[in-house]
């Protein structure tokens, strides 16, 4: 499995440690160079990080990136190396944009709950201007799996 992440290579990012730590839980160990950086929002950036792990002597059957957009860009990257989504390589995004329920094939994602991020956006920067000190606070968007025809996994 592959992933893609919006800093620096080894960059704490909360998704980064999110996909560490999903790769224990199914008793998976992350592959050496599968974890490559790109700007979160950027088909190109999905393309390119895909052809590099289509490259490499451990070619991915999956890849999680951290938004619908570079995960665009991979399927299409799978599509012009003559890959398969999902037969050969199952792609997963986060986000739901849209376009993500009209391409070919349809792409499976992780829905965040929007609102509720904006809601405490809001509460925690009132909060921090009324008590700067304040302990940093761990927040959790409600979330959604929405399987589709990118991971051939029937939905629940």
């Amino acid at each position: 499995m592959g992933a893609y992440h919006p800093g620096p290579a080894g960059a704490p990012q909360a998704g980064t440690v999110g996909y560490h730590r999903a790769l224990r839980g199914a008793g998976l160990t992350p592959v050496p160079g599968h974890l490559l950086p790109a700007r979160p929002h950027r088909r190109a950036d999905g393309y390119r990080a895909a052809r590099d792990l289509f490259a490499g002597p451990d070619r991915p059957d999956a890849i999680f990136c951290f938004s619908d957009p570079l995960a665009i860009g991979a399927m299409r990257a799978a599509f012009d190396v003559g890959l398969r989504v999902p037969a050969d390589v199952a792609v997963i995004g986060v986000g739901d944009i849209e376009e993500g329920r009209y391409s070919r094939p349809t792409l499976s994602t992780v829905a965040v709950d929007t609102g509720f991020l904006a809601r405490e956006a809001v509460a925690r920067l009132t909060a921090r201007i009324g008590q700067p000190d304040a302990a940093i606070a761990e927040v959790v968007a409600p979330h959604t799996v929405l399987p589709r025809e990118s991971t051939d996994v029937p939905a629940r």
